[in-house]
């Protein structure tokens, strides 16, 4: 079989995260020819220390992971393939987080979402917020909603990092990133462009 140099990269990378990574840790590899078809379907074998790596391809949103927890020694890493380009487009969502813990996002870009591009949410129990998550280099841009539609939502998430996103074009009434309930998060290094009511909103608590 002929390797391109993106299949090279790749399987590099994947030698990588196994050298770096606990003895247990596996690589779970999504898209077409892939083993796993969906990120859900790779998300349900996922374990702590493990590497869901998606590659190439315009999917579908209204991706919905539940309980989905690394540890503090074995955080669970969603990227995208080295040199890829990944979009989530449409859907409520793109993605929606609920009661999740020590996930590492990188590198997707989610638009045309008609409700908030991207949710992580606490399961609606205060006592069990979402927290050590970490999304970096993602882009969140051109929702496809006019009022109160956030492209990126957070309700009861501690201990988050938003870091080298892009937010742009976002809904009128809405804004880039909205905080419900949420703590000990930093955003850092993120660009805002043609946002709605604001860029940035905490409240409640």
């Amino acid at each position: 079989e002929d390797f391109t140099i993106e299949r090279m990269k790749t399987l590099f990378f994947i030698f990588s995260v196994f050298i770096a990574g606990t003895i247990h840790a596996s690589v779970l590899q999504v898209g077409a020819g892939f083993p796993y078809q969906t990120l859900e379907h790779a998300s349900r074998d996922a374990r702590d220390g493990d590497t869901i790596l998606v590659h190439t391809g315009t999917y579908s949103g209204d991706i919905y992971l539940s309980n989905l927890r690394g540890t503090p020694s074995g955080w669970i890493n969603i990227i995208k393939a080295p040199g890829a380009t990944v979009i989530f487009s449409g859907g409520s969502a793109g993605w929606h987080l609920s009661d999740v813990a020590y996930l590492y996002i990188k590198g997707f870009v989610f638009e045309h979402q008609t409700g908030n591009g991207f949710n992580i949410d606490d399961g609606n129990s205060y006592d069990t917020p979402s927290h050590h998550v970490i999304l970096d280099s993602c882009i969140f841009r051109n929702i496809n909603a006019i009022a109160n539609n956030d492209l990126l939502k957070m309700s009861g998430v501690d201990d988050f990092e938003i870091r080298n996103c892009i937010f742009l074009n976002g809904s009128k009434g809405g804004s880039g990133i909205d905080m419900v309930g949420c703590h000990n998060g930093v955003i850092t290094c993120c660009l805002f462009e043609n946002m709605g009511s604001n860029s940035v909103q905490a409240k409640g608590g």
